[in-house]
């Protein structure tokens, strides 16, 4: 079952486009820092995670414009000891279209910065299932 975003996990994720759309740490530092301060440590280590493997791929991969990540959209992210998860599920919204995405990462113990991170890149998600799992234009 889906929770319903509270309005604090919303403003993070409007931040997070703003942050994308710039593509730089400074946008990052200056938009979402104070925001990601008010979430709760679980919900600061997922979406801290999610702001920087989206700021990654963007630098990284080649033609990629990602606004979007969902870490746990075909699985339960898990959350394990040392401030680090493992998101195998995960998916990733560039140009309009989904892509599978899995990663771990690994924060500093207030969950405000990214220590370790790493990513793979997969194959479009079909339209057809985006509904199926939760995903949108």
């Amino acid at each position: 079952m889906r929770s319903v975003l509270s309005p604090r996990v919303f403003i993070s994720m409007a931040s997070l486009g703003l942050a994308l759309q710039y593509g730089h740490a400074h946008a990052y530092e200056t938009s979402l820092r104070p925001q990601f301060e008010r979430l709760e440590p679980d919900t600061r280590l997922e979406e801290v995670c999610d702001t920087e493997v989206a700021l990654r791929l963007n630098r990284e991969q080649r033609g990629l414009a990602v606004d979007k990540v969902v870490s746990y959209t075909f699985r339960q992210v898990i959350q394990e000891r040392n401030n680090k998860i493992v998101a195998n599920g995960a998916a990733f919204r560039s140009r309009g279209k989904w892509f599978h995405l899995k990663f771990e990462c690994q924060t500093g113990p207030k969950h405000m910065d990214v220590h370790m991170l790493t990513y793979t890149a997969g194959a479009e998600i079909p339209r057809s299932q985006w509904a199926r799992h939760y995903l949108y234009d």
